[in-house]
């Protein structure tokens, strides 16, 4: 059933007080002896309590109004929606006595699921909203709470508390204060990975700490750059840095195991997605995550992991979503692809085996069909590389026309036409993306009308386009090898 916007629960509220002619249901009984059944009727409790709905078998079950009173003074509490045995069940709306209002699912006459509590204070807006899931009355799993002086936290909840992956944004007087913290949390605190950002007044300051915390302290191994471009390197503990070392970010062979555990998870192929929405979802092609036991995104110094939200084999397309907050996000092209188009394509070419910055390769519309007259592809000549997979395609106006998604192979175009190919390579079509994201019910930013400068679109692909790391057992990699390009040496 459809989730009941406020008007509608107002709506349901009046028409269950007012006659039960119109309703479906015959009225029930006036003697309260017999069993209830397939009828709408008004029951009292002796507490003062007052039920105004459907029964069944002599229990509330269907739609119904519930007043919670006291000696019989209108104490407040009041819920209008669904019922099963007895208990709220289902989509409904419960407003409190001080104001405070869920509006969501239910189960066993707790609010689970999925829903929005306001926070109210003497029938006036308070400010507080919480948009996300509950488990039995506490806020648990993936949420959104914006607190009244704009201060927001989107990420993952757990009893109540933010703990798990999330990104908090420090605002006041729905002004941009400018600080933003991306990592870990455990009850409420910062713990674990995660990267703080000092700005002010909408300006960078500059200042950036990347590493380990603990009970909201810098605790471990982690990096402070100042503005200035020193920076401290090393060991913390309680927020004080202690002492310097730096930690190799690569594993040398000798210190790899030499019989791996086939169950243990690493990073074995890689390939790049870019941003299509303000809330962390990500487009990338199909073949990047497909066998991954775990897909991250790369942002800010941190490995988000990403949930799939959907996929497309066919066309070679899937949306991601991670819990941060892009930098920029992308418009999807509403025009179809031109021939002799200016292109850039943005990526990962080879992972991160040469550096770990996007890189950036310029070039045109060749033609406006794939291999094998694939008409939901382009061809195009600028230059692509295994890890380059799920990149944009940027016209000059910085809108997505395509996806990066394959080259002709070398081998077999060897062995068929007799010469090795040179910058013969594919996208897929933006009406294609489109198309998924559509259908995946998101909101697409507006495409730009005019062109963009070079420093804008550099500034748009730095921001918008993540690394992204495929992580299988030891034993999945194995079996997909003939199948996927797999790292040479895995992390």
């Amino acid at each position: 059933m459809r989730r009941l916007t406020a008007a509608l629960c107002l709506t349901l509220a009046v028409l269950l007080f007012s006659a039960t002619e119109g309703f479906a249901l015959p009225s029930c009984p006036t003697d309260t002896r017999v069993i209830w059944t397939d009828c709408f009727g008004t029951y009292t409790f002796a507490h003062g309590d007052k039920y105004v709905g459907e029964f069944r078998d002599g229990n509330r079950n269907g739609q119904g109004t519930y007043y919670f009173l006291a000696d019989n003074r209108f104490k407040g509490d009041v819920y209008v929606g669904e019922f099963r045995d007895g208990n709220r069940n289902g989509q409904g709306t419960y407003t409190h006595a001080n104001g405070d209002k869920y509006v969501g699912e239910f189960r066993d006459d707790n609010k689970h699921g999925q829903g929005t509590f306001y926070f109210l204070a003497n029938n006036k807006w308070k400010g507080d909203v919480y948009v996300g899931e509950f488990r039995d009355d506490n806020f648990h799993g993936q949420g959104t709470y914006t607190h009244a002086n704009g201060t927001k936290y989107v990420g993952e909840y757990r009893d109540d508390k933010r703990n798990g992956q999330g990104t908090l944004y420090f605002l006041a007087n729905n002004k941009w204060k400018g600080d933003v913290y991306v990592g870990e949390f455990r009850d409420d605190k910062y713990h674990g990975q995660g990267a703080y950002y000092y700005l002010a007044d909408n300006r960078f300051k500059g200042d950036v700490y990347v590493g380990e915390w603990r009970d909201g302290n810098f605790h471990g191994q982690g990096i402070y750059t100042f503005a200035n471009g020193k920076f401290d390197e090393g060991v913390w503990e309680n927020g004080e840095f202690k002492y310097a070392k730096k930690v190799s970010p690569t594993v040398t062979a000798q210190e790899r195991s030499p019989r791996p555990d086939p169950d243990e998870v690493i990073s074995a192929s890689s390939g790049t997605g870019f941003a299509v929405s303000s809330n962390g979802h990500v487009i990338t092609n199909n073949h990047v995550i497909d066998g991954c036991n775990q897909v991250k995104i790369h942002f800010a110094g941190l490995a988000i992991p990403a949930r799939v939200i959907s996929f497309d084999p066919i066309n070679d397309l899937a949306l991601l979503k991670g819990d941060f907050a892009p930098r920029t996000y992308f418009a999807i092209s509403r025009t179809n692809p031109e021939l002799l188009q200016e292109i850039f394509v943005a990526g990962f070419p080879f992972g991160r085996e040469i550096s770990s910055s996007v890189k950036v390769t310029t070039g045109i519309v060749s033609s406006l069909t794939g291999l094998g007259n694939n008409f939901s592809n382009i061809q195009i000549d600028a230059s692509l590389q295994p890890g380059n997979s799920g990149g944009p395609i940027l016209s000059t106006m910085g809108n997505v026309v395509g996806v990066a998604v394959a080259k002709l192979d070398l081998k077999a175009a060897l062995e068929n036409f007799g010469v090795i190919p040179e910058n013969t390579n594919f996208g897929i079509k933006s009406s294609v993306v489109r198309t998924l994201l559509e259908a995946s019910g998101i909101n697409l930013r507006r495409p730009n009308s005019t062109e963009v400068s070079r420093t804008e679109l550099g500034k748009m692909i730095t921001g918008g386009t993540y690394y992204l790391s495929c992580w299988m057992t030891v034993a999945q990699i194995e079996k997909m090898r003939p199948s996927k390009v797999i790292f040479t040496t895995l992390d």
